[in-house]
């Protein structure tokens, strides 16, 4: 455990590059310097980055918006280009989102946080269009704020995330990555495959990924097994019926092990009061064996002159299996069978072997998506996409022995069945429950946005979004030999408005005092064939009064259904599924039954929020963001909560008990509470700046030619699409053109009145010949109010003070996550530290049986060598040129969340194992971008 002291000189060392690299300022470039202040990128990366010859470090554009820019006057919040997306050290879209989830989240809406994802500032028909895509083929991301979603014809609910990809790019990747645990048990191993061709005439991309995951054993944590519950053993144990003594022979004792397999009273008055407990850790997974295969394939083409078509399918395998423990039996042994010594009646608690009972479970989902883009006169866009998805998913769960015959031989006498031999009950049959479910959903979106007409103070824009959607969860589950099936389809159909009106400009009459102010409002109406016409209804203003600020204020009304699966997902058992009974203070082993609940209603959802966006330093790469939201919820659908007093008197009917009044059996499918409400504030840092290479200098030109000459070390043809150089008359700047020395953000007056090419706050255009970056992030979410009222009379579950939202705990009220991170010259290090503070649960009927949360402090690395920018391992192994090494170490001082009853002590289900049973994870990759081979001078035409 790190304490919060350590924590804070995290924070100070974490931050302390900012201050020793702003005296290593890099210094001026010189224009031949600048000339091939790319070349390393390709160097480095092994693709072929054609028509980017000369990527200089910075573009003045003057009068001109960004390629692949956003529609609409909100410029982005944080951008990033080359050089910052090569500090992250990923591979991928997807890899990259997820370190850029602290930036991109949002606590607005139902998506859990994600964004929506454009490319080249249009929609695409779903993510599986650019997930694959290599971070090497990024021109640029932009992150920008949820009003934004609204012009693309999504709810002012996520961030927006645009990618804008270079003109043209070419590359095969390979890549390998191993984890494995340092505490051992497990491995993972992935192995990845990826083309990518990026030119004037569209883009192809096809991926291919394996995955496979080792099972996590009980054992291999140092579990320590339950001990509650009935006394099964692989020998045995014998008990009275109902309390009762075993024999007036062995006096009061209510238990005894099974000594031997043909047991007289003598025998078990050596065990008498002595259970036979088997260990069966060995025997109960922590985390399953797994396996995955996926292939993505995309194609993009321009057709009928001036429409840009996408083409996607993707398909993905999946299987795992987990191990629920051993297969438990009781019998009811009578005083008059040939086998026992009691005089009374007794039952016997067995295990049938030591094969555990499994968990088998598959999937296969299927994908087919496309996207359609055009321009209509008078800058107007139009936008179609359409995507279909299919996921069938099975699974088999083992829950016990069919025991009857053994019972009915045991009561009839039979003389041939022992209940106390070796290995009885190993031919039995299992019990077996089944689930299978088909979903899908088929979608298409039209989109048609512009401006129509102008103001003073500038353009009036509008987004019009029309949509029809059906989804369709079809399943069936056996459970006990009961066959249970649900269909449910659903057809929807909406439209969606959104406006924008710019009321004053900066530069402009009134709003020379005031600055840029707008009002914009949005609404939406969907026809759902199961749940009636939902509303949404949003207005909010934008105001900037100088270029550094931006104000951002929304209210959204918004109703919402249920999903097909949260109504109809198939009914699952999970035996010996091992959860914390906070009504008694007591780990049990329980039969957790999961699935979908069709009595669910729609919710309904008042969301305020505002944003307020700095960029304080103008020649400094720094942004400093604050986001307020207060959010509350009717009806509000959620996952079943912990097993608390509170819980189990408002939802009775969920909870099983035995006489004893052990916990058995808990329904754990989703609810609709009456309401919630919740408040919460977001800010972050954001900082990045550039340093200088420490690499010594090629000659201008030298590292064009060594990029690609032949074997006879004539200097190659031109990449593929790349046009001549300029003419010998052509001015200096198109020949040579300058850099321009950094000037921090544009700030957030409207576009395309010149200003940084790149955009506010996110650095230079180009990456830059072994040019570096160091980046300093800091995210802090702070929550001020958390509650739920279950119905009115019961008691309102505050999550901050008590209240559970699930087994680990109540809510955070404080949640940091701080990355800082150096590249150059092909070396990388990025540290991120996380921090939670601590919570408690009041659980028990008197509020006696309390459990604290302690705080949690994980702190991450992340290294890796780009070899292709080490000269001295290029010139001595060329195949390196490409190549990359990462190592990462996750949790680095292996901490976990620490829990404790009311006396200091861990309960059995929440030993550091079960909290997080991988702990310390390292993981080494290797990667390999190679180039395809040049094609011969004529080979491709220049429009190519």
């Amino acid at each position: 455990m790190i304490p919060m002291r350590g924590f804070a000189l995290f924070l100070l060392l974490a931050s302390s590059p900012m201050a020793l690299m702003a005296q290593e300022a890099p210094p001026s470039a010189s224009p031949d310097e600048q000339d091939v202040a790319t070349d390393a990128d390709a160097v480095q990366s092994g693709a072929t980055i054609a028509g980017d010859e000369e990527e200089y470090e910075e573009i003045v554009v003057t009068g001109s918006r960004p390629p692949g820019s956003v529609d609409g006057d909100i410029t982005p919040e944080l951008v990033l280009n080359p050089a910052d997306i090569r500090a992250y050290g990923v591979s991928s879209i997807a890899d990259l989102l997820v370190e850029l989830e602290p930036q991109t989240g949002s606590s607005r809406g139902r998506g859990e946080g994600r964004p929506v994802i454009l490319l080249n500032g249009r929609r695409i028909g779903s993510f599986s269009e650019i997930r694959d895509l290599p971070t090497e083929a990024i021109l640029r991301v932009d992150i920008l704020p949820e009003e934004v979603a609204l012009t693309y014809g999504y709810r002012a609910d996520q961030r927006v995330v645009n990618f804008v990809l270079r003109p043209r790019f070419r590359s095969y990747t390979a890549e390998l990555e191993g984890l494995v645990p340092t505490a051992g048990g497990k491995s993972n191993v992935e192995a990845e495959l990826g083309v990518v061709r990026i030119n004037r005439q569209g883009r192809e991309n096809i991926d291919i990924e394996y995955e496979r995951d080792s099972n996590l054993l009980e054992s291999e944590r140092d579990i320590i097994a339950a001990t509650s519950g009935s006394p099964f053993d692989v020998d045995g144990n014998v008990t009275g019926i109902g309390g009762a003594p075993i024999d007036p022979a062995l006096g009061t004792e209510t238990i005894a092990g099974v000594p031997n397999s043909q047991p007289s009273l003598a025998d078990f008055g050596a065990t008498a009061g002595l259970a036979n407990l088997t260990d069966t850790t060995g025997f109960r997974t922590l985390s399953p064996a797994s396996q995955r295969l996926a292939a993505n394939a995309v194609v993009s083409r321009t057709i009928f002159g001036d429409i840009a078509a996408t083409g996607t399918v993707r398909l993905e395998a999946t299987e795992s299996t987990a191990l629920l423990g051993l297969p438990g039996y009781s019998l009811l042994l009578p005083a008059s069978n040939p086998f026992s010594p009691f005089a009374n009646d007794t039952r016997l608690f067995r295990y049938a072997g030591v094969d555990p009972l499994e968990r088998r479970s598959n999937g296969l989902e299927a994908e087919a998506g496309f996207s359609l883009n055009g321009d209509l006169p008078d800058s107007w866009r139009w936008t179609v996409t359409g995507n279909y998805q299919r996921t069938l998913s099975n699974s088999q769960t083992e829950r016990g022995l069919a025991s009857g015959d053994i019972q009915n031989a045991v009561l009839a006498g039979d003389p041939t069945v022992n209940p106390f031999a070796p290995g009885l009950g190993l031919g039995s049959p299992l019990l077996t429950d089944t689930a299978r479910s088909i979903s899908t959903n088929a979608s298409v979106v039209g989109l048609v946005n512009g401006s129509l007409f102008d103001l003073p103070a500038g353009r009036v824009s509008t987004s019009v979004r029309v949509g029809l959607n059906t989804l369709g969860q079809d399943s069936r589950s056996v459970r006990s030999g009961i066959l249970t099936t649900n269909d449910i389809g659903r057809t929807r159909g909406n439209v969606q408005g959104n406006i924008e009106l710019p009321l004053t400009d900066r530069n402009e009459g009134l709003g020379t005092s005031i600055g840029d102010f707008a009002l914009n409002g949005n609404a939406e109406v969907e026809q759902l064939s199961d749940f009636g016409t939902l509303t949404t209804l949003g207005y909010g203003a934008r105001w900037s009064p100088i270029t550094e600020v931006r104000l951002i204020v929304s209210m959204t009304h918004e109703d919402g259904a249920p999903s097909p699966g949260q109504l109809g997902n198939p009914l699952i058992a999970t035996p010996n599924a091992r959860v914390f009974d906070f009504v008694r203070g007591e780990t049990v082993d329980i039969t957790r039954l999961d699935g979908g609940n069709p009595n669910l209603t729609a919710d309904s959802r008042r969301i305020f929020s505002t944003g307020l966006t700095l960029r304080p330093l103008s020649e400094t790469d720094l942004t400093l963001t604050a986001n307020f939201t207060d959010t509350r919820i009717d009806n509000q659908i959620a996952s079943f909560p912990a097993a608390t007093a509170e819980i189990e008197a408002a939802f009775p009917d969920r909870f099983v008990r035995d006489a004893t009044g052990r916990l058995i059996q808990l329904d754990n499918r989703p609810i609709n509470f009456e309401s919630a409400e919740r408040q919460d504030l977001r800010w972050g840092i954001n900082f990045s700046k550039s340093i200088a290479s420490r690499l010594p200098e090629r000659p201008r030109g030298e590292g064009r030619r060594q990029r690609g000459e032949d074997q006879d070390g004539a200097a190659p043809p031109p990449a593929e699409g790349t046009a001549p150089p300029p003419p010998g008359d052509a001015p200096a700047q198109q020949a040579d053109a300058p850099a321009t020395p950094s000037t921090g953000g544009q700030g957030f007056g409207r576009r395309g009145g010149g200003g940084r090419f790149g955009g506010g706050g996110g650095g230079r255009f180009g990456g830059g010949r072994g040019q570096g970056r160091i980046q300093f992030n800091l995210n802090h979410t702070i929550v001020f109010k958390d509650q739920v009222t279950i119905r009115q009379g019961v008691p309102i579950l505050d999550r901050l003070n008590g209240s559970a939202t699930g087994n680990s705990g109540g809510q955070a009220r404080h949640e940091v996550r701080v990355r800082t991170g150096w590249f150059r010259d092909g070396l990388r290090a990025n540290v991120i530290a996380n921090w939670r503070s601590g919570t408690f649960v009041d659980g028990g009927a008197s509020g006696g049986e309390r459990l604290d949360f302690s705080s949690l402090t994980t702190i991450d690395l992340r290294t890796s060598i780009d070899l292709g920018a080490r000269p001295e391992l290029v010139n001595n192994a060329p195949w390196l040129r490409g190549a990359r090494v990462s190592l990462n170490i996750d949790n680095i001082f292996d901490v976990r969340q620490r829990v404790t009853d009311a006396n200091g002590v861990v309960p059995i289900s929440y030993q550091p194992g079960y909290v997080d049973p991988v702990g310390r994870t390292i993981r080494l990759s290797f990667r390999k971008l190679f180039s395809p081979g040049r094609p011969a001078r004529g080979a491709f035409s220049r429009g190519s």
